[in-house]
């Protein structure tokens, strides 16, 4: 089978270290994604780090991703274990400093479709779902006054 990828890039006026807090926090990315998330065994160092396994469910699949590595502030690499329409799954999201309130980040990820001729349509449906869940991760970490306290304040 035909192995996909997916790569996305974009800059936020934010500081990495609030992005990746963000990011990696399993039980509220529900604010970003169109998914509903859950913790099923926390990882180590901390709950949301290596050997994390979280299920995801959005809607058309439930499946479970599990943190492989992870480098707080740096980046996180998962797969998923089970579930979903892919037989190979690898993804991993960089973040890089521009400047002290400057970050880009960068997301890849390569899957082998479960069946025959669906590729395309798992890649375009992903690439929807992550670019969607990054403007918002963006645009949360932009106009929230302390976007780590998950208070949200209206934009003035």
């Amino acid at each position: 089978m035909t192995v996909h990828s997916i790569t996305i890039e974009l800059i936020a006026n934010a500081p990495k270290k609030v992005l990746f807090a963000l990011l990696s926090d399993h039980e509220q990315l529900h604010r970003f994604f169109n998914a509903h998330y859950i913790l099923l065994r926390p990882g180590k160092p901390h709950n949301n780090g290596i050997g994390a396994i979280r299920e995801v469910n959005n809607g058309f699949f439930v499946y479970q991703e599990q943190i492989i590595d992870f480098k707080e502030n740096e980046h996180l690499h998962y797969k998923i274990i089970t579930g979903a329409p892919v037989a190979e799954h690898g993804s991993w999201i960089k973040f890089i400093s521009i400047n002290a309130n400057q970050t880009k980040i960068l997301y890849h990820m390569t899957f082998t479709p479960k069946f025959i001729g669906t590729g395309w349509l798992i890649k375009q449906h992903i690439y929807r779902f992550i670019k969607l869940a990054l403007v918002k991760l963006i645009h949360f970490s932009e106009t929230n006054a302390d976007p780590l306290n998950k208070v949200v304040y209206p934009h003035s």
